[in-house]
């Protein structure tokens, strides 16, 4: 009689494919666990083979399944193009008495307070490609026109330095 796949586990394995189910990579794990990341690997492609998966992912579920977790988590890291609902937060009250947060000064649920605005802006603005802008926050069209800009800004420099060192050099003979 063939014995339970899942039984034949060892806790090593068990503990890799408990933060799988957690969405944790393979660093990630390994730091936890104290061990090399190639130590990881090995432990969670031997409890997919002995589970008979492909997919690490499927193995974590079945271990999950078998010890009877919940729900499967949500994704540790979600996908940055989709916005996360913020929790409701809390304002204090206003110093000054023109903007007060609530009717006695009270601090209030964010579902309360009143926000300004700043005026719509005219036109797109051109966003910056360095700082604390994400790789993919400009589009084609963008990225050509910067690329342009910077072309032309390193032509003019380049002209202003030829043409100072030209004047210099008539001032010097002359």
């Amino acid at each position: 009689m063939e014995q339970n796949p899942v039984a034949r586990l060892s806790e090593g394995q068990r503990e890799c494919l408990r933060m799988v189910y957690r969405h944790l990579e393979t660093k990630e794990i390994a730091r936890a666990l104290g061990i090399s990341p190639d130590g990881v690997t090995q432990r969670i492609k031997t409890a997919m083979r002995i589970l008979g998966v492909d997919r690490r992912r499927d193995a974590a579920i079945i271990l999950a399944e078998a010890e009877g977790t919940e729900s499967y988590p949500p994704l540790v890291h979600p996908p940055r193009d989709i916005a996360i609902a913020p929790d409701p937060a809390t304002f204090a009250p206003s110093t000054e008495g023109k903007w007060q947060s609530g009717s006695s000064g009270e601090a209030m649920r964010e579902e309360r307070a009143v926000f300004v605005t700043a005026p719509p802006s005219q036109g797109p603005a051109m966003r910056l490609p360095i700082g604390g802008a994400r790789p993919d926050d400009l589009g084609w069209l963008e990225r050509l026109a910067w690329i342009a800009g910077i072309t032309i800004g390193i032509a003019l420099g380049f002209g202003a330095l030829v043409g100072g060192v030209e004047a210099l050099t008539r001032l010097i003979r002359g």
